[in-house]
């Protein structure tokens, strides 16, 4: 990959002093809120302090009352409802909360996510006349179902309606069912435009319950705690990579919290197997819960995933938590071997060197992991990256990921022509292309992503140079102030120059572990999976400042990003 660019933010000296002295913290605090766009006191103090009686109304959403009205007719007539979801942690999540929900209600509710191999991403007809069999009459799609048309229109003709709710971004014609619930509709007036499909299926349940207890349906119902649903919702958020802004950043801390000492059984159990403490960060939900619960979806059916978020049995949550568990080691073989195949690819192909991004295929590879490899190949190249699994008929499908801030769905949009299907967001796309046109559409794109001038930047965002003097622990608990941290919301990080090293070793034969020294002060560091990196003796660092906590012991820990040898 090639060597990073370190940029160093300038914030504004005139809010940073205004929002220090007012809020009484530090100037180097007060900085990182000036480069994420805080520049009143005002606006820092509702920052630091946003809580669940911040979000805005649900009611806000397009649709939401239309939903909300169908919704109480179905609990009062018992109905029979049927979420339908996807088969990735987004979904799953949305699927078990929306369902755990109504349940909750006392709703006679089933839930549907389509088998990945067999029926594919999205609403499809088969599970359509399936559901109609069992007497569902009212269909809420979650993570899914904004380009649904056709299969709307098929749910109404066999009498069933539809409620969509998605936080995909979508162009054209939008399907007709009783409410379409997504932020990303031009005349939408909720705020949250980059909440998750479990954010906009909280969104429905707060708006649910706040309409029943208005009619006073709790009088003989136990009113549901909405805070209950947060530790899906913060799942959910990480693993899709939305934004950490605003609505997101406020149900995401909350969720956390929550998910450190879980009610939930199955969250219990999963953090068991995976080795979680008490403590837990943004990382173990991305990295290290997320993939297990993605494992079911990805290797045959996401109805596993969803067992286990709905279990009332420790045994059951734990049966079910190993089995993701073994399903996620099966996965990571899997991703590995397709990635070298995927790097012998490009390495031996002396047009990938200059290209501005990466489409390839294989009939070899399996559709379940095609995106976690293109991520892994754009982060390795710094391009996006198209994996494509060509099934025995000819059909490729195929999963996309940016890199450096390219929007790869807007240049997707101008490839339409020569695909089956596709969706996704900013981030992350999905394709459905035949065989013969994986060429075009590689030739297509490149060309599409010069057009449109967006170039990929391996640069690393720094907020402020710092001394290791001015490192303290006040410093770390203020930055913890900022947290959750994510996309739309990133980690602090700093720059020290010319700072001496010592006692370079190696932790568990990966991560390396060192100690810097300038002027009497003296901090450990260490840098994951650095086993192959030897430091000079003087060096420039690019690092995240957090408390390492070990047998109840608090330590500051720099948490290093980069480095360079410095050249003075």
């Amino acid at each position: 990959m090639k060597k990073r660019k370190w940029v160093v933010a300038k914030p504004a000296k005139g809010p940073v002093e205004k929002i220090s002295v007012k809020l009484g913290i530090l100037p180097i605090t007060a900085g990182l809120l000036v480069n994420r766009g805080i520049s009143s006191a005002q606006d820092a103090e509702a920052f630091l302090s946003a809580s669940l009686s911040d979000l805005p109304s649900p009611f806000l959403m397009k649709g939401m009352e239309e939903a909300v009205a169908r919704l109480c007719r179905c609990i009062y007539e018992k109905e029979k409802i049927a979420v339908y979801g996807d088969y990735d942690v987004d979904g799953v999540t949305a699927t078990s909360l929306l369902t755990g929900f109504l349940r909750a209600l006392g709703c006679d509710v089933t839930y549907y996510i389509p088998n990945r191999f067999k029926e594919g991403y999205g609403v499809n007809s088969k599970a359509l006349r399936d559901l109609k069999q069992k007497q569902v009459t009212l269909v809420i799609s979650v993570d899914c179902g904004i380009t649904a048309v056709d299969e709307v229109a098929q749910a109404r003709a066999l009498g069933m309606d539809f409620i969509v709710t998605d936080h995909h971004s979508f162009c054209g014609q939008l399907p007709e069912a009783v409410a379409v619930l997504n932020p990303r509709q031009a005349d939408c007036r909720y705020p949250g435009k980059e909440v998750s499909g479990v954010g906009v299926a909280f969104n429905l349940a707060l708006a649910l319950r706040r309409t029943l207890r208005e009619e006073g349906f709790f009088e003989t119902v136990e009113e549901p705690n909405m805070g209950d649903f947060l530790d899906l919702v913060s799942l959910g958020t990480v693993s899709d990579r939305v934004p950490v802004g605003n609505v997101n950043r406020i149900m995401l801390k909350e969720g956390l919290k929550r998910m450190r000492s879980p009610k939930r059984l199955g969250l219990w159990a999963l953090k068991e197997v995976s080795g979680i403490g008490d403590g837990i960060e943004i990382f173990d939900l991305g990295f290290r819960l997320g993939p297990r619960i993605n494992a079911a979806g990805r290797l045959d059916s996401a109805d596993k995933a969803v067992e286990l978020l709905l279990a009332d049995s420790e045994e059951d949550a734990f049966l079910l938590a190993e089995f993701l568990d073994k399903r996620n080691f099966e996965r990571r073989g899997i991703e590995e071997r397709m990635l070298r195949d995927a790097t012998r690819m490009v390495e031996s192909a002396p047009e990938y060197s200059n290209s501005n991004s990466f489409v390839l295929s294989s009939r070899e590879w399996h559709r379940g992991v095609v995106g976690i490899v293109a991520s892994s190949l754009a982060g390795s190249y710094g391009k996006p990256a198209f994996l494509i699994s060509v099934d025995e008929n000819g059909v490729g499908r195929g999963s996309g990921r940016s890199f450096g801030g390219i929007n790869i769905f807007s240049v997707l949009s101008k490839c339409g022509d020569l695909l089956e299907e596709f969706g996704g967001h900013a981030y992350a796309a999905g394709v459905t292309v035949l065989e013969e046109k994986i060429g075009l559409f590689r030739e297509r794109f490149s060309e599409e992503l010069e057009k449109s001038g967006q170039k990929p930047e391996s640069r690393i965002d720094i907020d402020s140079e710092i001394s290791l003097a001015s490192i303290s622990d006040t410093l770390v608990s203020e930055i913890e102030s900022l947290s959750p941290f994510g996309e739309g919301n990133p980690e602090p990080l700093f720059l020290l120059k010319a700072v001496h090293v010592v006692g370079q070793n190696l932790l568990k034969n990966q991560h390396l572990m060192f100690r810097v020294k300038e002027n009497g002060s003296e901090f450990n560091c260490i840098w994951f999976y650095a086993s192959q990196k030897r430091l000079p003796k003087k060096i420039d660092l690019v690092f995240a400042l957090r408390f390492n906590v070990r047998k109840g012991e608090r330590e500051t820990r720099l948490f290093i990003k980069d480095a360079r040898e410095t050249l003075r």
